[in-house]
């Protein structure tokens, strides 16, 4: 974890440069338990400040879902060779979710950094963890085994290209449902959800 703290530190520094300052807002009481706490330290230190109710933005949940590939598996991230496509976004950490396949731009030079994450969008980033860590994940042969969203009151709204992603991440049970039964595919996923979520997916065994 050296080599991913190193990179965090350099994060830091270029937000230090820039940075104004924001009020930092507390979890709300029933995630306070649920939050991986570890992650969400991970953020902070990235980012300068955490705002646990606001949605969470493209470069943040990418830095999750580093923090969520380096604890998982329990290694050193690689030296990472990769140039930095992106004309909006210069975060190393964010550049190294991209070198280890983790995240995509919005085009082959935009990351839209700040832009809001929806759920459908954070079960397929999660799937491409799952795939870097078991290499042998063959979804073709996975989705085959995955029960129907037929559960969820909106689960026919879920994206096609999202459709499998979805279905894996409820299966495995870290996408759950809301109080009024639905899946809310389209929804925004906030900073503090996507802190439960990388909780609940270091409890599964990849």
């Amino acid at each position: 974890m050296k080599k991913l703290m190193a990179l965090v530190m350099t994060a830091v520094m270029l937000v230090s440069l820039g940075a104004t300052c924001f009020a930092q807002s507390e979890p709300s009481e029933w995630a306070v338990g649920e939050i991986d706490t570890h992650a969400a330290d991970f953020l902070k230190a990235a980012t300068g400040d955490i705002d646990y109710v606001k949605s969470i933005t493209r470069e943040e949940f990418a830095i999750v879902a580093l923090y969520i590939y380096a604890a998982a598996s329990g290694m050193e991230l690689p030296e990472m060779s990769v140039e930095n496509p992106f004309t909006d976004c210069n975060n190393p950490l964010v550049v190294t979710a991209y070198g280890l396949g983790l995240v995509k731009g919005v085009s082959e030079t935009e990351f839209n950094p700040e832009a809001s994450v929806t759920r459908e969008q954070i079960c397929v980033m999660l799937t491409r963890i799952a795939e870097q860590l078991v290499p042998d994940l063959n979804m073709g042969i996975v989705k085959a085994y995955l029960p129907e969203l037929t559960e969820f009151a909106d689960g026919n709204i879920v994206s096609d290209w999202a459709v499998d992603s979805v279905k894996l991440m409820v299966f495995a049970g870290l996408i759950k449902g809301t109080d009024e039964g639905k899946i809310n595919p389209l929804g925004n996923c906030t900073v503090q959800e996507a802190l439960i979520i990388a909780k609940r997916a270091l409890n599964v065994q990849f």
